[in-house]
């Protein structure tokens, strides 16, 4: 027998704690960018060393929930062209995001061995990338100007909020939160 009783009104909390995890999310974002635009030498945590549209990028292991192979999506009528539909992970609706096509890649469909970054939030926003290549623990932060830094394919994306260097390359820190907004109508 359970210890724990129901409570009623589960829905008001369930929402209210849905709030306070995106207040969260965003200031972590926050912390993480001013972080990296303070430079220094490392960026603190684990970082997924990702590939789209031929480009590298990190994204913080803190912002992914899981990683899993592509899967068949159903479309979403009027969404962007990024947008290749939602799927189901443990049970939970992921709205599935083409990363390459995102950054003004040539809109095609992902290669069969693709994965997907599913992030943690809500809605749950999953990036489809070409491959994720690897783990980097406290990435190097990019000493130097962050204009001239920018790999010339990444320049003038909002996704990039800072940049980092992996075995002499220089390697944007991704900020998917203005995709995730896009998808949600808000700002980020």
């Amino acid at each position: 027998m359970s210890d724990r009783t129901p409570s009623g009104g589960g829905e008001p909390r369930r929402a209210s704690l849905a709030v306070r995890l995106r207040e969260l999310e965003v200031e972590i974002q926050r912390a993480q960018a001013e972080l990296a635009s303070l430079g220094g030498e490392t960026l603190p945590g684990l970082h997924l060393v990702v590939r789209a549209a031929g480009r590298r990028a990190l994204i913080a292991s803190t912002r992914v929930r899981e990683v899993v192979r592509l899967v068949e999506t159903r479309p979403m009528p009027g969404a962007p062209a990024h947008v290749l539909g939602t799927f189901l992970c443990r049970g939970l609706p992921v709205i599935a995001v083409h990363l390459g096509t995102a950054l003004g890649g040539a809109q095609r469909a992902p290669e069969l061995d693709a994965q997907i970054a599913v992030l943690a939030g809500a809605p749950a926003v999953g990036l489809v990338v070409e491959r994720i290549e690897g783990l980097i623990d406290g990435p190097r932060l990019f000493d130097g100007e962050r204009s001239s830094g920018t790999p010339e394919s990444w320049r003038g994306s909002p996704l990039v909020a800072g940049l980092c260097v992996h075995d002499g390359e220089v390697l944007p820190l991704l900020d998917p939160a203005p995709l995730v907004a896009a998808l949600r109508g808000t700002e980020p």
